[in-house]
């Protein structure tokens, strides 16, 4: 399979964690591909930070456990904002996949990432999401 070449230095992403470590792996691999990368520690304010990105989100990743809310939550309010509605939105946790895969796709994700995020596997699964294959994968 030949995937179309992605111009990475006009994609805008957000990330959504609060843990660290994958906020540093997400971050840096995001930065290595030339992703304009936005980020986000607590899931406050993330309908407004999308917002206000120009010209917008491209792709979210969202973790699902977050400090004061739920990745569940935060993609109830990103499907409901007209301008945020049909931006990519990839789920990704250290939860069960087995049990939070199916719960992933009936809420409306995209796509699932599971942890820990793989520094080797990440960028081709950004490739892959970005060229639209749907990429449900615990690891």
């Amino acid at each position: 399979m030949v995937m179309t070449e992605i111009d990475f230095t006009k994609i805008n992403a957000l990330a959504v964690e609060d843990d660290a470590g994958g906020m540093a792996i997400l971050g840096v691999m995001m930065r290595y591909l030339g992703i304009n990368t936005y980020m986000n520690t607590t899931g406050e304010g993330v309908i407004e930070l999308a917002r206000a990105m120009k010209p917008g989100p491209d792709i979210i990743f969202l973790d699902i456990d977050l400090p004061r809310t739920t990745g569940y939550e935060i993609l109830k309010k990103l499907r409901a904002d007209e301008k945020l509605k049909r931006v990519l939105i990839i789920a990704v946790t250290a939860q069960d996949a087995d049990a939070e895969i199916p719960k992933c796709k009936k809420a409306g994700f995209d796509g699932f990432i599971g942890k820990p995020i793989s520094r080797s596997r990440f960028p081709r699964q950004i490739r892959r999401i970005l060229s639209g294959e749907s990429v449900w994968e615990t690891y």
